[in-house]
């Protein structure tokens, strides 16, 4: 892009104000930014009288000065591309050293000059301003040329320094409005779509729109393991999408998840939680990294990423700024809305469909409980026609069959038990409750008094209390102690423990620090659950046991969830369960007690 300056009336004061109202007026209207740009230049070279000049910009990414803007004459499109070319020597050209410098400079004697590297061959004087950024790094490079000795005058170089800052401001209404339109498209966008994985992919797209990045990468905490899965990268992680992790609280990203705080690091290898496992480029290329939590109503969902390479230019710093981390942050509070809107929707067709399941059961159970009842009943009747008959003529193969209808009946009513605690799991009915009390009796209540299992208790004192359904609770706890028994029948432990979460449960059970709750942690050394099954034992009829329906742990999820909280297994295959429970502290309502919800 070029042009010639065309003579202005009045004077030459009068010409500089005018074209400075201009520049700061373009602004504001968002005029496209090559056309700031290049009345920018325009309006330099009427200041000063130039013969020619040109205007350029660091890339962000490279960190190099690219021409994007001419006036004056002998330009042409080859020499042009060779002007560009020389802007990068920074140890003789005078546009390299202003823009390592950041400070203006001027020479009235090219031929004398250190810095000036020859180009034209009727230059004489040269003036070079740097275009600064928020950080007062050089974002580009005006610069002036004359045919005529010690041209330029230190009122020359004045006005182009205003000049220059105008451009500058221009360049970050710019940005400004650019990051306005995508925050703006990012909630519209965002709060459509029901599918998490389409939107980790387009926040990755957006976030590339305003943050200049070499590598962005979306984690998301997995509900069963609680490290942080892969969900979308832009680097070559992608190929990795959703089969890779962290663990909790590993290297920077899992720190960040841990804390729900921001990381903003220019030389992130110096750091001492740095791991470099998962990186979207070689990593001793990462020459800046920012990453910022996902978060929804205090609890941290997953970790936004962006690395920057290390920049070749001498000038040129491409670390991540405040404005850099805000804007994420913005970003990734907005993308904590959409995927907890998603979850919900899941949710809530989850919950439809159990609800229709759920009545369907419900019915069926009555139906199939008055019939057991009728059962019982005939059978209780058999075995009073058994004890009236002699003994020859009633044989222990019919009173053994009686006994084997009398255990499927009991079964019967077992599972019928199971349907209805199911789908009752949660309908709570809350109250001020003193956890540790409900703990206590849920062990009383199930642990056998002669076990070959040792029992471990580490219960926190004073722990707050919660407004919970104990009995809802008892019944959770009760069947944790249960699995954890089953699972070590010649012998072994359980141990069960609460307290206060500390920064390793908010890592493992991905919570936010500022979210304030009470884990519950029961433990055994049995066998353990393999990490393909961690996500699957919270299942409906899912179970490794020959007894039971495989409804115990799916009851458990939905009795914690019902409380706002949630349950993880983070436990080690091959040595033993370790179930953790965060349940969170909340404020008691003023008011009567509430009625049991849904």
């Amino acid at each position: 892009m070029g042009s010639s300056v065309p003579p202005d009336p009045g004077t030459r004061a009068e010409r500089f104000q005018r074209d400075l109202n201009a520049i700061f007026a373009a602004a504001v209207r968002v005029e496209a930014e090559p056309d700031i740009l290049q009345r920018t230049l325009d309006a330099a070279m009427r200041a000063v009288a130039g013969t020619r000049g040109f205007l350029a910009l660091v890339d962000h990414q490279t960190g190099e000065l690219a021409v994007v803007c001419t006036s004056g004459e002998g330009w042409t499109d080859d020499n042009r591309r060779l002007r560009l070319h020389l802007a990068q020597e920074t140890d003789r050209g005078i546009t390299g050293h202003v823009a390592l410098k950041a400070e203006p400079y001027v020479t009235g004697d090219v031929m004398r000059d250190p810095h000036y590297l020859r180009y034209f061959d009727d230059v004489r004087s040269e003036l070079a301003v740097p275009i600064l950024g928020a950080s007062g790094q050089s974002n580009g490079v005006i610069n002036l040329e004359s045919t005529e000795l010690n041209a330029f005058t230190p009122d020359d170089c004045a006005h182009v320094v205003s000049l220059a800052h105008a451009a500058a401001a221009a360049l970050r209404v710019q940005g400004f409005r650019a990051r306005e339109t995508a925050l703006i498209e990012t909630g519209n966008t965002l709060t459509t779509l029901m599918d998490v994985d389409e939107l980790m992919a387009k926040v990755v797209h957006v976030a590339a729109d305003v943050i200049q990045f070499e590598g962005c990468s979306v984690f998301l905490v997995d509900e069963a393991s609680g490290g942080l899965m892969l969900k979308a990268s832009s680097g070559v992680l992608g190929a990795q999408v959703g089969a890779v992790a962290y663990r909790p609280g590993e290297g920077l990203t899992g720190w960040v998840a841990a804390h729900g705080l921001p990381i903003r690091l220019a030389a992130p290898h110096d750091d001492p939680r740095w791991r470099g496992r998962l990186t979207e480029f070689p990593q001793e290329e990462i020459g800046a990294f920012l990453a910022v939590p996902i978060t929804s109503r205090s609890r941290v969902l997953g970790v936004m990423r962006v690395l920057r390479r290390q920049s070749a230019a001498p000038w040129f710093s491409n670390r991540f700024m405040e404005s850099d981390e805000r804007l994420l942050s913005a970003i990734a509070s907005q993308l904590g809305v959409a995927v907890e809107n998603a979850r919900n929707y899941q949710r809530l067709v989850h919950v439809q469909r159990m609800a229709a399941w759920g009545e369907m059961s419900a019915r069926s159970a009555h139906m199939i409980g008055n019939r057991a009842f009728a059962l019982k009943g005939d059978l209780n009747e058999l075995r009073y026609l058994l004890e009236a008959l002699p003994e020859q003529e009633a044989t222990a193969e019919i009173r053994g069959l009686a006994e084997s209808m009398g255990r499927g009946i009991e079964r019967l009513e077992e599972i019928l038990r199971e349907f209805r605690d199911f789908v009752m799991a949660t309908q709570l009915a809350l109250a001020p409750v003193d956890l540790d009390e409900v703990l206590r009796e849920a062990i009383e209540e199930t642990y056998p008094r002669r076990s070959p299992v040792a029992l471990s208790l580490d219960l926190a004192a004073s722990l707050p209390r919660l407004r919970c359904d104990a009995r809802k609770l008892k019944r959770a706890f009760s069947e944790l102690i249960e699995n954890a028994l089953s699972f070590q029948p010649e012998g072994g432990e359980v141990r069960i423990a609460s307290r206060l979460a500390g920064p390793d449960d908010h890592a493992l059970c991905g919570i936010a620090p500022s979210l304030a709750s009470v884990i519950v942690e029961v433990a055994d050394r049995g066998p353990g659950v393999a990490d393909d099954a961690r996500e699957r034992i919270f299942e409906p009829f899912y179970t490794s046991r020959v007894k039971g329906m495989g409804l115990g742990l799916s009851i458990v999820k939905g009795i914690v969830e019902a409380h706002e909280g949630c349950i993880r297994e983070v436990g080690t295959p091959g040595q033993g369960a370790r179930f953790l429970i965060a349940l969170p502290v909340l404020r008691e309502p003023r008011g009567e007690p509430e009625e049991p919800r849904d």
